[in-house]
């Protein structure tokens, strides 16, 4: 019997969109991702603004693992780029096994005040999870 301690964890990426990327298949990567993170225990948030996409997952560290090497591979994106990891206790964001904010739809000061607009290539960790934060919190008045 497998006995394995179930460690918890979170990740936070951001890539580059494929220039040829159209809303539909944006639209079927966040059905993708609910059926698949479902089935797997993973929760999340995906944001996107027709350039860039950053992404938080919160789940079991190796079903996170194994699901960023897919995503990493994906060539809807490219320059994946690892921004967070780290284990946690309680995930943040179980509300959704995945949740999309299309940018610039959501309204937000605090990061275009820092940065000038959504640019995840200057996020620092604790940047982007508060983007997220404000995202979540957004996403749960907006429902």
């Amino acid at each position: 019997m497998n006995t394995r301690e179930l460690k918890f964890c979170r990740l936070i990426y951001y890539s580059s969109a494929s220039s040829h990327l159209t809303e539909r298949e944006v639209d079927a990567i966040l059905d993708e991702a609910i059926a698949r993170n479902g089935k797997c225990g993973i929760t999340g948030l995906l944001a996107y603004d027709a350039f860039h996409f950053m992404q938080v997952l919160e789940g079991d560290e190796e079903a996170v693992n194994k699901l960023y090497m897919g995503i990493a591979a994906d060539p809807r994106h490219h320059d994946v780029r690892l921004i967070l990891y780290q284990q946690i206790d309680e995930p943040r964001f179980s509300e959704w096994s995945m949740a999309l904010a299309k940018l610039p739809d959501v309204p937000g000061r605090y990061i275009d005040n820092l940065y000038g607009g959504f640019k995840p290539q200057l996020f620092s960790p604790d940047d982007a999870l508060k983007y997220f934060d404000m995202l979540r919190h957004y996403l749960q008045r907006a429902a």
